[in-house]
């Protein structure tokens, strides 16, 4: 019985060491790929490995397996779960890791939300996900890259929102934000998000800002019946159109605001 024991003790070991020397191999063929800047190698390499041993070279404190891991990311097995370690290196204070760490994140998001959650992912899960990328979108202290990056994550992460408090994205000092929240607004605007969007069209100082929202607003008349949405707009509003599409903007911008001004004049 005893060497019946000793066997069962022992075969569990064997399994963890070969796990240990797989994830060893693995790391050092992916860090070797980096090492020649063969990326795709790297990737492939990662992938192989598969996510525990991408989610150990992301915790490593050298660049190298670092990158290897963040070039892994977006093509290994369950690499949904890797957008938390992930957050946590776009998090950390190396810029040459952390944008990419959140441009592989990105990714991942986005094919996430181009179909229906998995069985073996919790919808709570992705919630916590979408918070820890909305935190970095939200601190000022990063880069206004890494912010954009990470605002993009977490509205991928929230079907039908924008991932993060619009009203308060629509107040962060930098226009470069305020943009890219009008940006991932989904299309046809949610009524929920209409007012937040018609105070930045009246309000917001930044002409680029103010015609990004009208544009966004009122790009819906193509589809939507134009009362709701002129009613929300107002006289104000719609003043404010007329100022900004006389002035400088993109021309697809320029056209969508002008579909208000044009319904304004058929409901008379």
């Amino acid at each position: 019985m005893d060497g019946i024991g000793s066997v069962r003790c022992y075969g569990p070991a064997v399994g963890w060491f070969e796990v240990v020397i797989v994830g060893a191999a693995g790391l050092g063929s992916m860090r070797a790929a980096i090492d020649r800047g063969d990326l795709d190698e790297a990737a492939r390499q990662g992938a192989l490995a598969g996510p525990t041993v991408i989610e150990d070279a992301l915790e490593r404190p050298d660049r190298p397996a670092r990158l290897a891991a963040i070039a892994a990311a977006p093509t290994t097995a369950g690499r949904a779960e890797l957008l938390e370690p992930l957050a946590r290196v776009a998090a950390g204070p190396d810029r040459r890791v952390a944008i990419p760490a959140a441009d592989a994140a990105r990714q991942i998001a986005r094919e996430l939300a181009r179909s229906e959650l998995p069985d073996d992912l919790a919808a709570e899960d992705v919630a916590t996900w979408r918070q820890r990328w909305a935190e970095l979108a939200r601190d000022r202290d990063r880069s206004i890259e890494l912010r954009v990056i990470a605002l993009d994550i977490a509205a991928a992460l929230d079907p039908g929102g924008t991932g993060i408090d619009l009203g308060a994205a629509l107040g962060d000092p930098d226009p470069a934000i305020r943009r890219a929240v009008i940006a991932v607004v989904p299309m046809p605007v949610p009524e929920a998000l209409r007012n937040p969007l018609v105070a930045a069209l009246a309000k917001d100082l930044d002409p680029s800002v103010a015609l990004a929202a009208a544009a966004i607003l009122c790009a819906d008349l193509v589809v939507d019946p134009p009362r709701p949405i002129l009613d929300a707009l107002g006289g104000p509003g719609l003043q404010r159109i007329r100022s900004l599409v006389a002035g400088a903007g993109s021309r697809a911008q320029i056209r969508d605001a002008t579909r208000c001004l044009a319904a304004d004049k058929s409901v008379r």
